[in-house]
């Protein structure tokens, strides 16, 4: 398996991304706010696979 390590990363508040970054091209930004607006209000980890990638979220 190759593994590419951390290719996007942001920083939101509530559902608005505040800042974010990425080397790479793709939807991850669409991905990232659908996300957050799925987010379980009392879980203190999140993770979301799509299309071979995982996100990671901790409110």
């Amino acid at each position: 398996m190759n593994q590419k390590g951390l290719i996007y990363s942001f920083v939101a508040k509530g559902t608005v991304v505040l800042a974010e970054h990425t080397s790479y091209s793709g939807n991850f930004s669409t991905i990232a706010v659908q996300c957050l607006q799925k987010l379980p209000s009392n879980s203190s980890k999140y993770t979301y696979s799509c299309d071979g990638h995982t996100f990671n979220f901790l409110p």
